[in-house]
Formats: structure tokens, sequence, C-alpha cells
């Protein structure tokens, strides 16, 4: 009897020793954190520290505009939560915890990491101003009207970068494709091979004054040159003069210099750009070209004739023209010894263009004076000399000489008057050796009453035909009763 009990005894024991270990590999599970396996027995605490810091020291490889660039994870902003793998560990060890029940034979964990874009950002900000540049149309070298190719612009997208690293640090990737999106230029050297640039349409000169003071002018009349010179007009095209030049600004490359600012000179960004503006709309206007937008300024300009200016002022006040020829248009402008030189030059010049003009109406100016406790007492200085208005009517007249027909277009322009200043002493009593501001040194402003101009077909350069009427000598304002400021000693 006992020797039945016994091998009953054994028998049993050896059974249930065999269900354990069955049991023990059915459920035997292979662990892994980012790849690597986790060992049987290991210390979670320690574990976790190892593990972090090495996921951390381990490069990504990033691609950027054709290189790579190799970065440990941490250096590009990598954060662990070391919490959150201990935990996921010590569960994934636990035979009895719910993840180990639902694992099959893998039990892959990921590292719990986070990026900190505000460590990966400046960094690629930085990349960005290297890399980033603007698509560039195919162009004619204004010297020699050689095909100049296009170019492919690019932008780093940072947002969409810090993105993909993100991901990258969730899957455990080690290469990451820098986002950079491409940029297509407008216009291609195949489109310009065969652009016939040799015939001057139309072309206009102003002065200007690139010493002393009006420097940070001149500087500026070459910045909006500059963005402009070179541009070619396919036929159809619209040159649109705030789109082209942009905004005048100190980050576009402008300086302070004087602007005319509600019919007064004051200082401001970018000034200059108007007479750039001018020149190149009577360059359009004797080409014959369509002038879809222009305004007058608000007072007269030195430089210019009345009527042939043009205003502009970021972003409201444009100045644009079309190429409404079958062949394209290359824009030269340039300055140089002191003159402010506009060109158009396309495969032919077809009609004789003449500018009419005459004042129709005169808008007297009046003065004002206005306090200032910086000047002694009693002491007046001219602040602003007055210009009086101006009702134009202008005429272009397109002749075509081989079909011996001419069209005319109508414009009327106005010219507000600019009231004198004077700026009235209110301070302490004049000194002895006292030496006033020397104050606005315009001279007085005379236009012709009448006035016509031509270029092109039979015409050797411009032609003038004038008549001074009343408004276009000397001491005129006088003689309409407008105040006057004293003569210079």
């Amino acid at each position: 009897m006992w020797r039945h009990l016994a091998l009953f005894v054994a028998l049993t024991l050896g059974l249930a020793d065999h269900a354990t270990s069955a049991r023990a590999s059915e459920t035997s599970v292979r662990i892994t954190l980012a790849g690597e396996t986790v060992p049987v027995g290991a210390n979670v605490r320690e574990l976790v520290q190892e593990r972090a810091r090495a996921w951390l020291e381990e490069p990504i490889e990033l691609e950027l505009a054709g290189r790579v660039v190799r970065l440990s994870r941490q250096t590009l902003g990598a954060r662990v939560d070391e919490t959150q793998l201990q935990r996921w560990l010590s569960a994934a060890l636990d035979e009895s915890s719910a993840m180990r029940a639902a694992a099959g034979a893998e039990l892959p964990l990921r590292m719990p990491a986070s990026l900190d874009a505000a460590t990966l950002r400046p960094w690629l900000e930085a990349q960005k101003r290297e890399i980033d540049r603007p698509a560039k149309d195919a162009t004619l070298d204004p010297e020699t009207g050689d095909v100049i190719a296009e170019r492919e612009g690019r932008v780093l997208d940072v947002w969409t970068t810090l993105d993909r690293v993100a991901d990258a640090f969730a899957t455990n990737a080690t290469r990451v494709e820098v986002a950079i999106e491409r940029r297509t230029p407008h216009r291609t050297a195949r489109e310009l091979a065969h652009a016939d640039v040799a015939t001057v349409m139309g072309e206009f000169e102003t002065p200007y004054n690139g010493s002393g003071d009006a420097a940070e002018r001149t500087h500026n009349l070459r910045v909006a040159a500059s963005k402009i010179d070179g541009l070619v007009l396919m036929p159809g095209e619209i040159f649109d003069f705030n789109g082209v030049v942009g905004e005048r600004s100190l980050a576009n490359g402008f300086k302070p210099a004087t602007v005319i600012a509600g019919g007064e000179l004051v200082d401001g960004v970018g000034g200059g750009a108007c007479q750039i503006a001018g020149t190149l709309h009577a360059a359009a206007y004797f080409a014959g070209l369509e002038i879809v937008e222009r305004s007058p300024h608000s007072r007269p300009s030195s430089y210019i004739k009345l009527g042939l200016d043009a205003a502009v002022a970021w972003p409201n006040i444009n100045f644009r023209f079309r190429n409404d020829r079958e062949f394209p248009v290359l824009v030269r402008l340039t300055v140089r010894g002191g003159w402010v030189r506009a060109e158009l030059r396309g495969a032919e010049r077809r009609h004789l263009v003449s500018f009419v003009r005459r004042i129709d109406e005169v808008l007297p100016y009046d003065e004002r004076d206005v306090n200032d406790p910086s000047l002694p007492a009693g002491v007046r200085v001219l602040s602003q000399r007055g210009v009086p208005g101006f009702e134009v009517s202008t005429w272009r007249v397109l002749r075509d000489v081989e079909r011996n027909s001419a069209r005319s277009q109508h414009t009327e322009d106005r010219y507000p008057p600019t009231q004198q200043i004077w700026r009235v002493g209110t301070g302490g009593p004049v000194p002895a050796d006292y030496e006033p501001p020397t104050g606005d040194t315009h001279g007085e402003y005379t236009a012709d009453e009448y006035l016509t101009s031509s270029q092109g077909v039979g015409v050797e350069g411009t032609t003038t035909t004038r008549r001074a009427g009343r408004t276009g000598t000397s001491g005129w304002t006088a003689r309409l009763g407008m105040p006057q400021p004293p003569p210079r000693e």
C-alpha cells in the first residue's frame, strides 16, 4: 500500500513539474526597448538610465540640401521621460501585468521621447537663412542682350521639419529629410532664346543730386533701380512697381530720406522711389505702352515735368504698365553721373509719340506761421516754400507713320497747392551774434503753360516745343499776388 502511495505522489509531482515548465515556455517573451533586447532580471532603474543616455547620444542623419549632417538626438532636442520608461519596463518584466498578458512572443517598447522644439528651431532657422533663395527668372543681360538662365528657388520649412524629427524620435528612425520646398521660376531661358531687344522703344532721363544731404536719397535710387533693371516683360504682362520693388523699408535695403507726404517734404524711409517710378513712367509713355495705373504727386516735382511724374507709396499707391506688344520688352534702369535713366527695349519702334501738356488752372498757395520756442523771439525762418497748385490736361498722341494714322489719349491731373510755412520764434531775446537757420532754399516753381515733347519714328532723341505763358517765367507767382519770401542776401 505504501509503495503504491509513493508511486502516486511521484507521478503527481512529475506531472506538476512538467505543467509548470510548459507554462513557463508558453509565457516566455522577448522584450525589446528601441530595438534592443531587455535582459530578464535587469535592474529597472539602472537599465532606464543606461538605455536613455545611450539612445540620446545616438546620431540622427539630416539630409540637408544635398549634404548630410549628423547630430545626436540630444543635440536635436530629444527628451526622454524616464519615469514613464521605468513604468513600462516594470510592467513588461512583470509576468502578471496586463501588458505582459497581452504580449505575444515579442514585446517591443519604444523610447518615450519628445521633441523640445525650442532647442532645434534656432539651428533650423540658421540653416534656413543660408538655404533660402528666391526663384530667379531667366532674363537678358542688359548690356549684351544675352540670355541669363533661370534659377530654381528653395525654402526650408522649419515647422514641417520639426514634425519630421519628432516622428523620427517616436519611430526610432535614424535619418530625416529636412523639408525644403522648391520654387519654380516663372520664366525660362527657352522662352527668351529668340528675344530681340535691339531697338530702343522709349527712354527718359531725370537729374539727381548725389552729394551731401542727398546721399541717402541717391542710395535709395540705386536700390530701387537695381530691383527693376534687366526685367523682361513678355507680351501681355504688366509691370507692377510695388510688386517688383517691394516695401520701402530698412529691411528691404532702403534708407531714411525726404519724401512727399500730404504735399509737404518730410523725413521717411525710401525717399527717391517716386523718381524711379516717374522716370520709368515717362519712358513707357514715350514707348507707347499701355499705362494701367498712375497717380500724380501731391505737389510738383523738381526733376520731372508736370504730367509725366508718377507717385508711388507702399502699399496703396502704385504705378503699372502693360507690354501690349507681341514681343518681349526689356526694362533698363540706371543711376549714374547725376542722371536716372529708364529705357525700354524691344524688337521695333512703331510710333511717333508726343506728350502735349496744357496748364488749365493755377491754384494759389497761402501761408501760415508756426510758433517755435527753439528760435529767439521774433525770428522768422522759412520752413517750407510755397508751391502753387495746378490743374493740367495732357494728351498722348501716337502716330503710325507708315499707315498715316494717329490716335490720342487724354488725361487730367490735379496738383494741390503747397502751403508756405514760417517758423516764428517765441524763445528768449535774440543774441548779439545770432545767425538764424538757413531754412528752405527752394526757388520759385515755374512750368511752361504749353509744352510738347516727342520721341519715336522720324525723331532723333527727344524734341521739345514750349511756350512759357503766364506760369513759365521768374516772378510769376508774385504777379499773381501770392506771398513771397524776402530776397536772399
